[in-house]
């Protein structure tokens, strides 16, 4: 190990270890309530869809063993391959009989037995990117002569952000440029260029928003979604009569009744809505909590990451699935248009959980090589 002149803890954020193996015990749980009955209807069992989730949990745990173990500095030497291979795979999204569509978007490739969503791996290795570029570049960022070097992620994250769009997904394209203007924020650009960055880029979100019809709906349906009960207000609906019928308790775990097809796909983007129905005001406290302590045991490591390159990893990581999950309870709550984000750790898929667990693996490893400082 490295020695940067400090005394290294030489072991791992134990709390953010529990933290997440809760929150994924949870997610198993809340699946298998929420996809039982579509599954019985399905394929004539109750546990397909859980049974397909333990595989995916499975397998994410070796990637969390494996990457907690091995130091995060290896991927400055290989994120570039992998981060060409995501887009490479966007693009075969559009190949006939590749990319796999599903509710009008293909964000999916199609591999017969199980599926991959390219996108959920392309947050992770664009923060990867983003974190070598803004420790290489840290002295240019904060040199005037040299400041607006800051334009090339800007403009490799406009290029993600147009494949993100073509399949649709304007979720994911959201948090990117989100992403990427908190972690050039952390990097020391100056914050008049981020506000015109910003600016710019809500101007053509507005386009982007009210000249496409389907996304114009949402904003209708998140707005009034009692003027079409049956049509764009649905969901919304349905989501907030879940969580009316929880109140403080909650109905108990399995006896929610949105979930019996009046939420579309329950056990996915608007699985929250049953944790509300079911486990009440006080599952939601709870699960609110976890991602609050994720979000804290996150930027703890990222404060004392022994390097800049560890620090700027440790935020982004920290931040995209904190936003993500905090997105997705504000569309189910009705507090933002939906988005189609899937919860992290929570919500049925293999990409989704994978993708999460590949970034927690990375921020287990840097706090294994944090340095001790006082008053954190």
């Amino acid at each position: 190990m490295i020695n940067y002149g400090k005394t290294f803890i030489r072991k791992y954020d134990i709390t953010l270890f529990l933290t997440v193996i809760v929150l994924i015990a949870l997610g198993i749980v809340m699946v298998y309530s929420t996809s039982a009955m579509v599954s019985i209807v399905k394929y004539g069992v109750s546990y397909h869809f859980v049974a397909r989730e333990v595989v995916y949990v499975i397998i994410s745990a070796f990637f969390i063993w494996f990457l907690m173990k091995n130091d995060y500095h290896i991927f400055k030497s290989f994120y570039k391959i992998i981060l060409l291979g995501i887009i490479i795979s966007m693009i075969l999204l559009f190949v006939p009989h590749v990319g796999m569509s599903v509710g009008g978007s293909k964000r999916w490739i199609d591999f017969k037995f199980f599926s991959v969503e390219p996108s959920e791996f392309l947050k992770i290795f664009f923060i990867v990117y983003l974190a070598n570029f803004l420790e290489k570049k840290r002295d240019m960022l904060n040199n005037n002569r040299y400041s607006l070097i800051f334009i090339a992620p800007l403009v490799f994250m406009g290029f993600l952000d147009i494949l993100l769009l073509k399949e649709p997904n304007f979720g994911t394209a959201s948090i990117l440029f989100f992403m990427t203007i908190i972690m050039l924020f952390a990097g020391g650009v100056s914050i008049l260029y981020l506000i015109i960055t910003t600016i710019i880029g809500s101007v053509a979100a507005y386009f982007l928003i009210f000249t496409v019809t389907y996304r114009m709906n949402r904003i209708l349906a998140f707005l009034h979604p009692f003027h079409d009960k049956t049509g764009i207000g649905f969901q919304i609906i349905q989501s907030m009569y879940a969580f009316a019928r929880g109140g403080l308790y909650g109905v108990g775990l399995g006896n929610g009744k949105e979930k019996l097809f009046f939420l579309p796909t329950p056990y996915s983007d608007f699985i929250f809505s049953t944790v509300g129905e079911e486990l009440g005001f006080i599952g939601v406290f709870i699960f609110i909590s976890l991602y609050l302590i994720l979000g804290y045991r996150g930027l703890k490591i990222a404060i004392n990451a022994p390097d800049l390159f560890g620090t700027y990893l440790a935020y982004g990581i920290t931040f995209v699935i904190v936003l993500s999950a905090f997105i997705n309870i504000g569309v189910v709550l009705d507090f933002l248009p939906t988005k189609g984000l899937a919860l992290p750790f929570i919500s049925y898929g293999g990409s989704s959980l994978l993708a999460a667990c590949i970034g927690i693996g990375i921020l287990l490893n840097i706090s294994s090589q944090s340095i001790k400082r006082k008053n954190i």
